[in-house]
């Protein structure tokens, strides 16, 4: 495939953007998403780019959550989403501490590399989700657009762009307004 051929992709967070984060979630009883996911993810979905979910559980290292558990959850996310129409491309995550000094933690970009090669995706067309200051870091080192959703950790990490410490694309209240930012700017390209 040439890069020509290869489309972007809108990679998601998990905790804190798509689903409150109480701290680790053990189990997919213990899972939800916030009220307002499906009607966002459902705007976005109108761009024709895929979901690609990218989510640090460093709680599997920590030997807080079991990784049949995380499936599990990741299977009710899917199901969850499965009744609106809307599909995730791939799900990637990191297992490691942040100690363990992996390349596939955010910040580091090895599940962005990989979901790209993988997938066909083109980063430099794509759009990265997330609430923390690890995912804003992750979308400018691989060309990504860098959307910060102000749910989950979003404000605190908001902090650190008005401190000029961090700049992302765009900042939004939540995820619904983060969509109406992505499809607006699809729409003009």
């Amino acid at each position: 495939m040439h890069d020509s051929e290869k489309k972007g992709a809108i990679f998601l967070d998990r905790d804190g953007t798509l689903n409150p984060d109480p701290g680790y979630i053990d189990s997919p009883d213990n899972y939800e998403l916030y009220p307002e996911t499906v009607r966002a993810l459902k705007n976005l979905s109108t761009t024709g780019l895929p979901f690609i979910l990218v989510t640090n559980q460093s709680g599997i290292g920590r030997g807080l959550i079991e990784e049949t558990a995380l499936e599990a959850i990741h299977n009710k996310l899917d199901t969850l989403l499965n009744q609106h129409g809307l599909v995730l491309l791939g799900i990637y995550y990191c297992p490691h501490t942040p100690e363990e000094g992996c390349n596939c933690r955010k910040p580091s970009t090895g599940m962005f590399t990989q979901a790209a090669d993988e997938q066909g995706v083109d980063l430099t067309s794509s759009y990265v989700i997330g609430d923390s200051v690890a995912d804003v870091l992750a979308a400018n080192a691989v060309g990504s657009k860098s959307i910060l959703v102000k749910t989950g950790n979003g404000k605190r990490t908001e902090k650190e762009i008005l401190n000029g410490k961090l700049s992302a694309d765009f900042v939004g209240d939540n995820l619904s307004e983060c969509a109406e930012y992505i499809v607006n700017f699809e729409a003009k390209r």
